[in-house]
Formats: C-alpha cells, structure tokens, sequence
C-alpha cells in the first residue's frame, strides 16, 4: 500500500463502505480508540450506523463513476484532512486507485496504488500472477467470446467469469453466471458482451461450500507477513456462487499460505490480503479462485482468533509500529445471521439444508458479523430495512425477488 504525503499524526480513519466489511474495520479500530467515519456506497450499508462513527457521508454507484468518491473526499476534506482512508469493497479500491494522487496531499491513502491495485480488480492479470507462481487453477477454455462457445471439447457445466468482478456485480447482481449447456453459454457471453464488459470461461469445480478455503493474512511493508489464518467456508450467500455467511477457522494449509504470500510479493503490495481456494474433489487440488487486497467480510472472525487485520493496517501504516499477530486457538464460527436466515429460507429446496444442519453452528462458540449487544444499532437498520421492503414485496407477490436483492453479496470478497 501507498502512503500519501500528509504527517503523521493521523487522528482517525474513514472507512469507504459500509457494509459487513467496513462495519467490521469500525469496530476494530474502535477497539483501539480510533475515531471512524464511513462514506456509504450501498443503499442497504449499516456501519454508519454504529455507534462508534463521528460522522459519514455517501458516495453511490462509484463502480461506474469513480469521481464521485473523489467529490465527496474533497468535500469534507475540512473535517477529515489527514485522517487515513481506507477501501472495505473493490468499488472503492478501485476508486481510490483513480484517485490517489489527487487525494494523498489531504488523506493518507491506504490503499494500493493503480499499478498493483489492477492485479486485484482485473481477474485477466490476477490469473497470470497465479500462474506465473506455479498455483493450480480451474481449467480454462479461454475467453468469454463466441469462438470459445463454439469450442466442440467444452465440458458442462461451465462458469462465464467477468475480468472486472464489481462492475459485473454492479450490473447483474452476481458474481458470475454459470451454464450448463452451449445454448447458455452463448446467451450468457452475449449478455456480458452487451454489457461491455469482458471475461473468461472456466471449467465448474463441484462440490459444496464448506470445500472453499480462503488464507487471510497481512503483509507488511517490507514484504513479510505479519500473522495468517485460513478460514474455511460453511455456507454462502448465495450457495455456491456467492460470499460468506457462515465460516469457520480451521488449521493452516502450507500450501495456501505459500502460495498466497508469493503473489503478493510478486505484485509488490503490502497489506490486508485473502487468497480463495476450492478443493476440486475429482483429483484432490486446491484450485485458486481469487485475491482480495483490502478489508474481507468476516473481519470479526479474524479478530477473534488473532488476526485483526483493521488494526494491523493501522500500526503498520499509520503509527510506523509494525505489530505481529497470533492465532488464539479460537474454535467457534461466524454468522452473518441476516444473510444465513433469508438465504436459507429463499433456497431451502435447492441448497436441501435439513433444520439440525442449519442450527449446527449456532450450537457452536460464536460470533456474529452485525449483531452485537455493545452496538447494536447496525442490526437493527439491517433486518428493519428487510422488514419494510418485505412488507411491500408481500403486498406485490415479490418475496423471492425482494431477499435476492437485499441479501446479495456486495463483492466484498471471501
């Protein structure tokens, strides 16, 4: 990550997103008594609403129009010179990349600059890193064009994933589409063609969520990680194609940690990272998927076993302190309990997840990703906002449709 040029004596962070991710670096750096503000990119964002935040604004559709987060920096610029800003989603990474420059002589910019930060944001150059550091991947049939569709050796099913993971997201709602057939895989390269936006074809890794391992660590200014844990997947928000809304942390993989720590010392960046695997069962390889280079959805699991990520950026980059964390030994799980109860009630016949195998993990040492009695007011807007779309929803037969979009995953990765 780069340093702006401001002085030293940061006296808070804003956090540039609001959701689950950034309400996670709020309550970390609350924890050290940092003062927190956040720009909200989301309509459905919460952490401005913890009780932890002095101030926040709003900063919309910046996948599309990353200027606007740049306006809105400028613009309280009077009250937040100098504090230290940091991306919770890669719209706002990417934003923060365009802008660094322009914003590094009022904030210290805790971000990536441009050159590493399209190694996070363009899947087509994340995948050369991974192969050029000799990591297994999915196979892949190439490029999301017509040619590739008309490939006779294709094996179904397949996943069409875009290059540009948030603006795909921003446009359609999902991570990406999968087809089963040549029909699909036609239908669903036009549609990312019409978008204008690029992509791959990828050979579609079977098997359950609780196969997706993901190795979190930080990464310090000299290249040398500072702390790691792997966290394992349960379930996902949506199943199989989506985030995390129940995960557990499970014992290292060497291999996940070596291969995590060489790509991003290939790429030179410093910083909050979390490399995605899944085990393909057909061969037994722990396949890449991808790289997150800033704050992760399940920062409270982090925390709780040892690795606060949001605190470690903090010392590092902003007090010059470099810290080392330790994993506790911690053997509980994490809930996004909002995503885990409408997710499961809107795909109870497909993901065929039993009543005791739901309640499986609450039965476990927990913690929550929003709920918390000490701040509780992010909870409280998060499931009040469903309540009232819900109602209207009922009203026009709806439900379905209101659940897959207020409960969508925001690509904030892992």
């Amino acid at each position: 990550m780069t340093e702006g040029t401001v002085e030293v004596g940061t006296s808070g962070a804003i956090i540039v997103g609001g959701h689950v991710n950034g309400l996670g670096l709020v309550r970390a750096l609350a924890a050290r008594n940092v003062a927190t503000a956040v720009i909200t990119t989301k309509p459905y964002d919460v952490a401005h609403r913890s009780r932890w935040i002095s101030s926040h604004d709003t900063a919309l559709e910046i996948e599309e129009q990353p200027e606007r987060l740049a306006e809105v920096l400028e613009r309280r610029a009077p009250d937040w010179s100098g504090w230290a800003v940091l991306p919770a989603n890669d719209g706002a990474l990417a934003a923060l990349a365009q802008h660094q420059e322009q914003l590094s002589s009022r904030y210290r910019v805790i971000a990536p600059p441009r050159e590493v930060a399209r190694y996070f944001l363009d899947k087509e150059v994340m995948l050369d890193v991974a192969r050029a550091v000799g990591v297994d991947m999915p196979y892949c049939y190439g490029a999301a064009t017509t040619a590739t569709a008309a490939v006779s050796d294709v094996r179904f099913p397949v996943v069409v994933k875009p290059n540009v993971g948030y603006r795909f997201l921003s446009r359609f709602g999902c991570k990406l589409f999968v087809a089963r057939d040549r029909l699909e895989l036609s239908h669903s390269i036009a549609r990312l063609a019409e978008a204008g936006l690029s992509g791959q074809v990828f050979d579609l890794i079977p098997g359950p969520d609780s196969q997706i391992y993901a190795y979190c660590t930080y990464i310090d200014k000299t290249g040398e990680p500072r702390g790691g844990l792997t966290v394992r997947k349960l379930r996902q928000s949506p199943p199989l194609f989506g985030v995390a809304r129940v995960a557990e942390i499970v014992e290292d993989n060497p291999m996940l940690r070596e291969a995590t720590i060489a790509m991003v010392r290939r790429i030179g960046f410093h910083g909050m990272a979390a490399a995605e695997f899944k085990l393909d069962p057909r061969d037994g390889r722990l396949c890449f998927l991808e790289i997150n280079g800033r704050s992760i959805i399940y920062n409270s699991l982090l925390r709780r076993a040892g690795l606060d990520l949001g605190g470690l950026a903090w010392s590092d980059q902003v007090c010059g302190q470099p810290e080392s964390a330790r994993a506790n030994g911690w053997a509980g799980v994490w809930i996004h309990l909002h995503a885990d109860v409408l997710y499961a009630l809107v795909h109870r016949r497909s993901e065929r997840l039993g009543f005791a195998d739901f309640l499986a993990p609450y039965r476990r040492p927990k913690v929550y990703a929003v709920w918390s009695a000490a701040d509780p007011l992010p909870f409280v807007a998060q499931w009040s906002r469903t309540a009232r779309e819900g109602a209207t929803a009922l009203r026009n037969r709806t439900l379905r449709d209101l659940f897959a979009d207020r409960t969508r995953p925001t690509h904030f990765g892992s």
